[in-house]
């Protein structure tokens, strides 16, 4: 019972905060829109502090990944892959 509480109350968080960031996204875009504007943040009001908990678990998350990745890519180096080119007027003159 209590679980079910939870995790009604968790999206019931997620709906919130994905409503508020789309509100954001479209304001954004509206400003490059109309004022030729690309703001470089977006500004969100007013969160709860179960938002705001939300975003803080979920930026560590993220940045724990990269972290990952960044240890294993150093370890493990690929070569770079080549790839064939074949420019038309090359392909035109090749006939």
């Amino acid at each position: 019972m209590v679980e079910s509480q939870y995790k009604a109350i968790n999206s019931e968080v997620f709906e919130r905060l994905i409503d508020r960031l789309s509100v954001a996204l479209d304001s954004a875009k509206t400003a490059v829109r109309l004022r030729n504007e690309r703001p470089a943040e977006l500004e969100l009001r007013g969160l709860s502090r179960a938002e705001l908990e939300l975003i803080n678990v979920y930026l560590n998350r993220i940045g724990r990944e990269a972290d990952k990745r960044l240890q294993g890519s150093g370890t493990e180096q690929k070569a770079p892959q080549t790839a064939k080119v074949i420019w038309l007027k090359d392909r035109v003159k090749g006939k």
